[in-house]
């Protein structure tokens, strides 16, 4: 049976100093609604040349999947001062993409092999490989520091997983070391845990991506629209008809 999972990410609209900083640097942060880490988990490929060849990828970083969905649909929270300064109701969700997965690679490595070099993210212009791919310890795709968040553990110094004792640091407040310790921590977590990757396509609605990347045009939900329930970091299963509707409301936009 076809399954369809609603997941939540952390994007530049989830908390007051992200939205802020992303708002004063464009050229650092053209994408407020792409996860906002340096190893960018879903990865959506916004440089893509085109739909055809644009290749998202989740990579099991951020919550360890590794029995996958046939369908995944992301939402980002909105801080309520975000919210505020948006003109959307406080509470509310953006959706950013629906994603069906096509096929799933054994490891970082193995996905990494079937891409070129190209532009995958702001910065660096040019890398190997998609962010979220973290085989290799010299972190050759991560988001530069300038262009992500840096997570860390306030007490160990070391990045935490939903954790409430997790510090953020916007650009202007982190430091390189503090950048390389958060992409040590998901270079371990990939060799520890054995990720795979799922590659996926952006679902198609008359021909539309459901991709939304700024939060003036995204659709705006909240938990009513999935039924009510209160979203966590496991996600939510949907139905085909709750995802349909997911579906287009994503690829329309507002």
């Amino acid at each position: 049976m076809t399954s369809y999972q609603l997941l939540t990410c952390q994007t530049w609209v989830t908390m007051r100093d992200w939205f802020i900083y992303a708002r004063h640097h464009p050229e650092q942060v053209p994408f407020l609604l792409a996860d906002r880490s340096p190893c960018t988990d879903p990865f959506l490929d916004p440089y893509a040349l085109s739909k055809e060849k644009r290749r998202p990828l989740i990579s099991g970083l951020c919550r360890c999947i590794k029995d996958f969905h046939d369908f995944y649909i992301y939402v980002s929270r909105v801080d309520d001062w975000v919210c505020r300064a948006l003109g959307i109701p406080t509470g509310s969700y953006l959706g950013i993409a629906a994603l069906k997965v096509v096929e799933v690679h054994e490891s970082h490595a193995d996905a990494a092999a079937t891409f070129m070099p190209r532009r995958y993210v702001v910065a660096p212009v040019l890398t190997p490989y998609p962010p979220n791919l973290a085989h290799d310890p010299g972190a050759p795709a991560a988001v530069l520091r300038e262009s992500c968040i840096v997570s860390l553990d306030s007490d160990a110094d070391c990045m935490l997983d939903c954790s409430t004792g997790v510090h953020h640091y916007t650009p202007d407040a982190s430091t390189d070391d503090q950048w390389e310790k958060q992409f040590t921590f998901y270079h371990e977590r990939e060799q520890d845990r054995r990720l795979l990757v799922a590659e996926c396509r952006l679902v198609q609605v008359s021909e539309r991506e459901a991709l939304q990347l700024n939060p003036a045009h995204a659709p705006v939900f909240t938990p009513a629209d999935w039924g009510g329930t209160r979203m966590n970091v496991n996600g939510i299963k949907l139905s085909a008809a709750k995802a349909d509707e997911l579906f287009q409301r994503i690829a329309y936009g507002r």
